[in-house]
């Protein structure tokens, strides 16, 4: 392999938290890179390009068939502690301390959000009068451990405001096959988003619906599954191309009114090139 484990491990240590779903930066570098169960976490940064189309439910905004972007990403670790960032995640940034690793298992505490909160914005209509939603921060833990040659982890984190008390939990399973220099992995996972966590984000008042269009909605429990199918290849000791391809469902949620278009089903492409420190 032209590239070493530790470039390429750093290389995609975030890539899937810019997808449309976020799971822990850690796996989704082990399932990608085909990593050592015993390797050590790597400090990394990286910065590059990505192109991607999606076609999914989107919040009232015009939303644009190719979003061109600037991905910054990276993760340090210090005595177990670590920092994980993506510009383009929905947890953007998350803090966590690793408190058991030991026979092909490992469980941390993290500290993070559940998305970047809801804005009012000059590309978003009809939302005078829609209050704004907060991001939460949460605290939760995740377990990770190796079946066989697949790679399990199960999230648990609770919000700490007064303002959204709400709770998530999600499994996700993941390989991953090596074909010469290509790296191919594959991701499915389920998440459970309670009732309070949905209503605070996209539920409408009563009072917000006397004082704009949309009705008023009341936000349910949702269960949802998302996957992704992907291949990394190194072109250099510094440059990665990576390439995936997402499927998954938005049931449940996607029914608020504030969502100009609902897609229970979403669809989506993503490729990058970046280069790694």
């Amino acid at each position: 392999m032209c590239l070493s484990v530790k470039h390429l491990l750093s290389a995609v240590v975030l890539s899937f938290l810019c997808s449309s779903f976020s799971y822990a930066a850690d796996l989704t570098r082990e399932i990608s890179l085909n990593i050592d169960q015993g390797s050590a976490p790597e400090n990394f940064f990286e910065v590059g390009l990505s192109l991607s189309t999606f076609n999914r439910s989107t919040i009232n905004a015009h939303d644009d068939d190719l979003d061109l972007g600037t991905t910054l990403i990276g993760s340090y670790n210090w005595h177990n502690f670590f920092i994980d960032f993506a510009n383009q995640a929905p947890d953007s940034l998350v803090f966590g301390y690793t408190a058991y690793a030991e026979n092909n298992w490992s469980f941390d505490i993290v500290f993070t959000g559940p998305g970047t909160g809801l804005r009012k914005k000059e590309n978003q209509v009809n939302f005078e009068g829609i209050d704004d939603r907060d991001v939460n921060t949460m605290l939760g833990g995740r377990v990770t451990g190796y079946i066989g040659e697949n790679v399990v982890q199960f999230t648990l984190k609770q919000g700490l405001t007064s303002e959204n008390s709400g709770t998530i939990a999600s499994a996700l399973i993941g390989r991953n096959w090596q074909v010469r220099n290509l790296n191919f992995h594959g991701l499915f996972g389920l998440s459970f988003r309670d009732a309070k966590l949905n209503d605070y984000y996209y539920g409408v008042s009563e009072d917000e619906a006397a004082r704009t269009n949309f009705k008023p909605f009341t936000g349910k429990s949702t269960l949802n599954f998302d996957s992704s199918l992907g291949v990394t290849y190194p072109l250099s000791e510094s440059w990665l191309f990576r390439s995936e391809i997402f499927v998954g469902s938005e049931f449940g949620y996607n029914e608020s009114p504030l969502f100009n278009k609902q897609k229970d089903i979403y669809t989506g492409i993503s490729s990058s090139i970046s280069y790694v420190f």
